[in-house]
């Protein structure tokens, strides 16, 4: 009896310390939640933010070559598939690094007609950089480009681009841009100071 006793003791004390040790673990996970949940927040909108300040270099960038290789430059933005691109107008023997052919002398004599028509590859069209500067740049994991305001109106859709001419002048633009928690941040592209400027749409 007395055995019987003292088994079934040590079974209750067994079975306490058991959820105390559970209630110890369920504490731990809960300060952990407390100190990491709040940091996600923090974690998300920096990446926001680095993102809007990649762009925005890419934009200056934009900017500084127009003007200093006197040919327009842009910015290509796939919205759908939240990349974008630095791009240059320049024939594909100029985006080779190669000198354009000049287009072939008049016939004096009269005796062939002569095409009007640029040569093929004298024609220019928006084309990326060579290298690094011109690959495609997808967003982080989890962010995304929401649209462009522009002055003809929003586009949240397709493909738009941010185009500087040789001088580096341009027309205002904003970009927005989102994470998954709904924080946003808009990068407007500011014609009359020469600037980007981040604007956090979440304080």
């Amino acid at each position: 009896m007395a055995k019987a006793r003292q088994s079934s003791r040590r079974r209750r004390r067994t079975a306490a310390f058991t959820l105390i040790e559970m209630l110890a673990v369920v504490a731990i996970f809960a300060l952990m939640a407390s100190l990491v949940i709040p940091n996600l927040g923090t974690i998300r909108s920096r990446a926001l933010h680095r993102e809007a300040q990649r762009i925005g270099g890419q934009l200056e960038l934009a900017r500084q070559r127009a003007i200093v290789t006197g040919v327009p430059h842009r910015i290509w933005i796939d919205l759908d598939d939240a990349s974008y691109r630095l791009e240059w107008l320049v024939s594909e023997d100029e985006a080779r690094g190669e000198p354009t052919p000049a287009a072939p002398p008049s016939d004096p004599t009269g005796g062939a007609l002569l095409s009007l028509a640029p040569p093929r590859a004298a024609r220019r069209q928006y084309l990326p950089l060579t290298g690094l500067l011109g690959r495609d740049h997808a967003l982080e994991d989890g962010l995304a480009i929401v649209g462009l305001e522009t002055p003809e109106g929003w586009i949240g859709r397709g493909e738009a681009y941010i185009a500087f001419d040789r001088d580096g002048t341009t027309v205002y633009t904003g970009i927005v841009l989102e994470d998954e928690s709904g924080r946003s941040v808009t990068l407007d592209v500011l014609p009359l100071a020469d600037a980007v400027r981040i604007r956090d749409e979440s304080q």
